[in-house]
């Protein structure tokens, strides 16, 4: 028989809870390979694991069940969050969110997890602090653009932020070209298919693939727009409520910041984008609604050339 067991993840523990014989049996063991070693020894043969994507804390875990072929499926925080409300329970703790969690795999029968390459997510660490990079340098610049407007101001501090501003432009040089480096090892065409798009850089490129993995996991271009959260969604009940357009933001939100950019781009130099932008004005649509349209739109069409192995041409359209 099927036993579910359902793992609350923190940082330096992990509160595991099954069902045997209609009891329920709690495990807490440390967040680190020999607690996985623990906790794999007191749970049934027949355990089926189910966690959530909790930040980086659950990855060791789930390589560690994978490797050890057990199943284990990750799943999105916002579908256990939902399930919980639903129980309508009134107490939390990393006990009750355990067994929240097993009965939601029993319950739903989540599919099983499966890693990408190792190298991809060296990559996505390295996009991560090529935007953090940026991110430090904007705000030094910002801070000594408010300094100077001071009649009383620290030239000394003016120099070490900027001298500061330098060390961050030359790291993030490094850290585009170790990015390129990996992409072009992981992605070597997909990269340059993904380029030949008008508003789409190698940088843009780069992002989205680390955010995506494999594009042909994805059976249909609509799968990939829901899993990067840009799907629509629809409220409706009665007369009174009728809502629609706003997107769900339950994927990442790295490549849907990438898209609004390469979208941005693709307004000045990408005429499907901006036929479809001033289509979409024309019947009156909100700018912000027209953009995500059009991000995903991009993505859309990311997923048909990447799959087809084609480069754009614009009579695709």
């Amino acid at each position: 028989m099927k036993v579910w067991v359902g793992i609350d993840v923190s940082k330096r523990h992990l509160d595991a809870v099954w069902v045997v014989d209609g009891k329920r049996v709690h495990k807490k063991v440390r967040n680190s390979k020999k607690g996985f070693a623990e906790l794999l020894a007191e749970v049934p043969e027949s355990a089926h694991f189910v966690m959530e994507a909790t930040g980086t804390y659950y990855f060791n875990l789930a390589i560690f069940l994978h490797q050890a072929n057990r199943f284990v499926s990750v799943v999105n925080p916002a579908q256990i969050k939902y399930h919980i409300r639903s129980d309508l329970k009134r107490t939390k703790s990393d006990k009750s969110d355990a067994a929240s969690i097993a009965k939601f795999g029993d319950e739903k029968n989540p599919p099983p997890w499966k890693p990408h390459e190792r190298e991809v997510y060296e990559l996505r660490q390295l996009v991560t602090l090529d935007a953090k990079l940026q991110k430090m340098k904007v705000q030094l610049g910002n801070m000594v653009e408010a300094f100077v407007e001071t009649d009383f101001h620290s030239k000394e501090a003016i120099n070490r932020a900027n001298m500061m501003a330098k060390v961050l432009e030359e790291q993030r040089a490094k850290t585009k070209r170790d990015m390129e480096k990996l992409a072009s090892k992981l992605f070597p065409e997909m990269v340059e298919i993904l380029e030949s798009i008008p508003g789409v850089g190698t940088a843009s490129a780069i992002s989205v693939l680390a955010g995506v993995g494999d594009f042909k996991r994805f059976e249909t271009s609509k799968q990939l727009v829901s899993y990067a959260g840009l799907s629509p969604t629809i409220k409706q009940s009665g007369t009174s409520i009728h809502s629609k357009g706003h997107i769900s933001r339950m994927g990442g939100a790295q490549i849907r910041g990438t898209l609004y950019m390469c979208a941005m781009n693709g307004l000045r130099c990408n005429e499907q984008c901006k036929t479809m932008w001033n289509r979409l004005k024309s019947n009156g649509k909100h700018g912000k609604v027209a953009m995500v349209a059009i991000m995903s739109k991009l993505l859309r069409i990311m997923w048909t050339l990447v799959t087809k192995n084609e480069k754009y041409r614009p009579e695709m359209a």
